[in-house]
């Protein structure tokens, strides 16, 4: 009787494998900012072989999310402030254009909304369990819900193949962590209730409080 032998992965599925594995751990800032990428750690902790490593690098380079060294290697670009506002700026553009368009939607809401209230019971769930990690992605489901819930391709590709990270604050007490955590699910819920309102205004307001506070931290 023969054996079935264990499948082994295609070279485009391990490049794939890395540039996702890496791509979501750079956008949620797991990664230190400046640590440099050692292709020997990456591929033994990612399970892929080093050619399809190298082809993830590349395109995670070209996506500005990582930047080739000097000499040789690749990195985490530190974010200055500056660069922090220029993220938040360009959130604020894409999400609001979302909003303006959902408001302005014929028909119920109730469903395109749905995904975005999901994700704020999560939020909440993950903070009261103290799972810094899972609040971090249930925040950016949320603003991805966002950008599905207008329903526009174009956007949801520009939004997805320029991936912007997830700016946090920095805490040490969890105290102060589970307060910042609620406040940002507060305001998450009036963005919901500004939409349902079909209020474009008062929702864009939000958002662009909601965005713009984060920039004031340094990150470490």
């Amino acid at each position: 009787m023969q054996q079935n032998k264990p499948r082994v992965k295609s070279s485009a599925s391990q490049r794939d494998q890395a540039y996702l594995s890496l791509q979501r751990l750079l956008i949620l800032q797991k990664i230190p900012e400046g640590e440099r990428l050692r292709e020997p750690q990456w591929a033994a902790e990612l399970g892929v072989n080093r050619t399809a490593l190298r082809e993830a690098f590349a395109r995670l380079e070209a996506e500005g999310l990582i930047e080739r060294g000097p000499a040789t290697g690749y990195f985490v670009p530190r974010l200055t402030l500056s660069d922090i506002a220029e993220i938040m700026q360009l959130r604020i553009v894409l999400e609001s254009l979302a909003i303006r368009v959902i408001c302005g939607a014929k028909g119920a809401l109730q469903k395109r909304l749905a995904p975005l209230k999901i994700a704020c019971d999560q939020f909440e769930r993950f903070t009261i369990d103290g799972y810094s990690l899972a609040t971090i992605e249930a925040d950016r489901r949320f603003h991805e819900s966002l950008i599905e819930a207008a329903q526009m391709r174009r956007l949801s590709l520009l939004y997805y193949r320029a991936p912007l990270p997830v700016i946090h604050r920095q805490v040490t007490e969890e105290n102060n962590w589970r307060q910042q955590c609620m406040r940002t699910l507060d305001e998450h819920r009036a963005i919901i209730r500004y939409l349902q309102a079909r209020n474009a205004s008062a929702a864009i307001r939000q958002i662009e409080v909601h965005l713009n506070r984060w920039p004031m931290i340094p990150m470490k």
